[in-house]
């Protein structure tokens, strides 16, 4: 058994169901057009002027405050919403970034006074100009530099890369059921940079067999099974700011 709808307009719409026909009245967002057949016509919703934040995870279940788990409704909305009259449905926003990146240069343009650039600008200063490959570093050389400027490369790169300060994935599978190691094992940290018969690198994961996997800065595995066991030397301790010199890498001074 359906109900009929109208829209504000007298438009059908979708049959909904009894259950939700009966809320739409009881919540004043709809009348009874005619009996036979059933049919409900949608009103106008004036929105309350009053709006509220709305945790999607309530707190009480460990939501947090950050903005992706809260939306803006207004009072009416909100009471609607716990009273189980709508669902919110999950949508991920495709403009995120940009909105994000809109306010950060809103802001930006309070406080300083700068130049605008764009990327087509950057893209010929760093091809046509400076003739460096794409990166994220060369992108801001050019960004730097005016019409016609040169630069000249550098044969030594420090390479940085911000980690996490502490262990905190503690399990892994597909139900938790595998315990990763934490803390020191063999007298080495996750993250620590050793020198191993198979090369140099930051520890990338940990074995208690001795056979860890290492890393470079940039992220690439290097190799997975290097025996720290024995050859080995720890070059620099666990940071949260991995820092390591690349030489011969002819990046822009």
């Amino acid at each position: 058994m359906f109900v009929f709808v109208q829209n504000q307009h007298g438009s059908p719409l979708m049959p909904c169901s009894p259950a939700k026909a009966r809320r739409l009245l009881r919540t004043g967002k709809a009348k009874v057009l005619r009996r036979t057949p059933f049919t409900l016509k949608l009103l106008k919703v004036e929105h309350d002027k009053v709006l509220q934040v709305h945790h999607k995870v309530f707190r009480s279940q460990g939501g947090t405050e950050t903005p992706d788990n809260l939306v803006t409704l207004c009072r009416r909305c909100h009471e609607d919403l716990h009273a189980g009259m709508f669902v919110l449905k999950a949508r991920k926003s495709k403009t995120k970034q940009a909105t994000e990146v809109g306010m950060v240069k809103a802001q930006l343009k309070k406080r300083w006074e700068f130049e605008e650039t764009y990327g087509y600008e950057t893209k010929w200063k760093r091809e046509q100009c400076l003739g460096l490959p794409k990166s994220h570093a060369n992108d801001a050389v050019a960004i730097c530099s005016e019409d016609g400027e040169t630069v000249r490369l550098n044969d030594v790169l420090y390479l940085k890369r911000h980690v996490a300060a502490g262990d905190y994935q503690q399990t892994k599978g597909a139900r938790s059921e595998k315990r990763i190691p934490t803390g020191k094992l063999f007298g080495l940290r996750k993250h620590d940079l050793v020198r191993t018969e198979k090369g140099t690198g930051f520890v990338k994961g940990k074995r208690s067999t001795g056979f860890f996997a290492l890393e470079s800065i940039e992220g690439e595995t290097l190799t997975a099974s290097a025996n720290v066991k024995k050859a080995t030397t720890r070059l620099t301790a666990r940071s949260t700011t991995l820092i390591q010199r690349k030489d011969g890498a002819s990046s822009p001074l």
